[in-house]
């Protein structure tokens, strides 16, 4: 097998280029006048071409000498070609100098399974037995999968930097994130997931209750990632009559019906290159589901009343109040449709989960609503109220009682039959000490007792009660659920 920077004597020549046919490296050999005088089987299988197609031929090799910038056409990429004639022409017989770098071949090897390929090229001039050239021996090696592990290497690293510098950028306001407000370890989690969606370009699925801000997580992945630029397409699927579905989506050209008077760009259209942000996702039907799924996974879609077929390039961030596994398991949701969307799950805490948000929510909102008037500070009872209150409605609801106040000053809850007074969370009422004579039981009575009375002065904010209790958040819970207290 010939080096790279070899001598191949032609008294030997022959002999060599023989031994060359059985190497299981790809290599060929060029005579004189540039023709391919050799070509191994190991070639045969790595180029697709046969040794009678490339005997005898240059196969659009260029001459070497004439050109002071010559090229080797198909083959060679320009960014190393300077040093392959330079070796070949200056007789360079250290083996340690090869050719550097890798060139990406492409019509030369179009043959190779229909695919671009990455090959390393190695050179050894043929020497005569005065020293002069009089061909060259070339070694093929193909580096595609390492060049793939390198670029799959490199886009990872470029995610987690894009990460990093996301949740540093947000780290010095974690009470908020862009237009989500909130400093709890249940959103803190969810600035969290945010960050590493925006960083990606995978789909994602945003659960939660009616009114928790699902709408915000979705805007604030889109001001963040690379698509920022592009439009941000809010589709509420709940809100579109079933036999204009696939009008609305997809869009129309006129006269495809009655009432077409002129062309409609649909969603797809509009969020080409962008996010489609599809709110209440569950309400979509399977048959649109399908259709859906075809365009955005590559089948592309075509337009009510017209033969072109369209391929957009979105991205897809759901939103839903419901449980899409159950919705595949009773036939209502696409199996498909739902591994497709369901890659990034960000779950929303109800607002009754997150207590301890609520002083920030209502600074926000009295901040807001007030406008140039001075913002109205609200009475202990009042806050107390707001407190207990669980909060079916959840962030929409609050912002709705907050409104309410600065224009009655009055804190009153929404309910089914209209304005209602206060409605607590439900509370354990205090528990008397017990006078059981077990000593177990006893101490588990009273722990139960002690837990309560420490809830209730917190109003059952259980960071503060575990602070003041002295034991860890997880233990306070553990205990609470022991004791049956949630």
């Amino acid at each position: 097998m010939a080096l790279p920077g070899a001598q191949i004597q032609t008294r030997k020549g022959t002999e060599m280029l023989q031994l060359l046919q059985c190497c299981p490296i790809a290599q060929f050999a060029l005579g004189p006048d540039h023709r391919i005088t050799m070509w191994n089987k190991a070639c045969e299988l790595l180029t697709g071409f046969s040794a009678e197609e490339m005997l005898g031929t240059k196969r659009q090799w260029e001459p070497f000498y004439d050109s002071p910038r010559p090229v080797v056409a198909d083959l060679i990429i320009d960014q190393n070609i300077n040093e392959f004639f330079r070796l070949y022409h200056g007789k360079n017989a250290a083996p340690s100098k090869i050719v550097p770098g890798a060139w990406e071949a492409t019509d030369f090897f179009t043959q190779m399974a229909g695919k671009d390929r990455y090959i390393y090229f190695l050179a050894a001039p043929i020497l005569d037995a005065d020293g002069n050239i009089i061909g060259a021996v070339e070694t093929l090696q193909d580096i595609t999968e390492q060049k793939k592990l390198e670029e799959h290497i490199r886009q990872e690293s470029e995610l987690l930097r894009r990460e990093n510098i996301t949740l540093k950028s947000a780290i010095s306001e974690r009470y908020r994130f862009g237009d989500i407000i909130g400093k709890s370890h249940a959103m803190q989690e969810v600035y969290e997931l945010i960050a590493k969606a925006a960083a990606s370009d995978t789909n994602v699925i945003v659960y939660g209750e009616s009114g928790t801000g699902k709408e915000l997580v979705a805007s604030a992945i889109h001001r963040m990632s690379d698509r920022k630029d592009k439009n941000f397409v809010q589709v509420n699927c709940g809100a579109i009559p079933e036999q204009l579905m696939e009008s609305e989506f997809f869009g129309y050209r006129k006269g495809a019906f009655t009432g077409a008077t002129t062309d409609k760009e649909g969603f797809l259209c509009k969020a080409d290159g962008g996010i489609l942000f599809l709110d209440e996702v569950g309400e979509l039907n399977t048959n649109m589901q399908v259709k859906l799924l075809r365009a955005i996974e590559g089948g592309g879609y075509t337009p009510l009343g017209s033969n072109e077929t369209r391929y957009p390039d979105i991205r897809i961030i759901a939103a839903t109040n419901r449980d899409l596994s159950k919705q595949v398991e009773e036939g209502k949701m696409r199996e498909d449709f739902y591994y497709r969307i369901h890659v990034i799950p960000i779950h929303l805490p109800p607002l009754r989960e997150r207590k301890e948000d609520l002083p920030l929510l209502i600074d926000h909102f009295l901040n807001s609503f007030s406008g140039a008037d001075r913002t109205p500070v609200l009475p202990g009872k009042e806050i107390e109220a707001l407190l207990n209150y669980d909060w079916p409605g959840n962030i929409r609801e609050l912002q709705n009682v907050m409104r309410r106040y600065i224009a009655i000053r009055e804190i009153n809850f929404s309910t089914g039959r209209g304005l209602a007074s206060t409605r607590p969370s439900p509370q354990v009422p205090e528990v008397e000490e017990p006078a059981e004579t077990d000593l177990r039981k006893s101490v588990k009575e009273h722990e139960k007792a002690v837990i309560i009375r420490a809830l209730n002065r917190n109003r059952w904010h259980r960071s503060r009660t575990a602070r003041e209790m002295g034991i860890s958040r997880k233990t306070l819970f553990r205990k609470m659920k022991h004791y049956g207290l949630i």
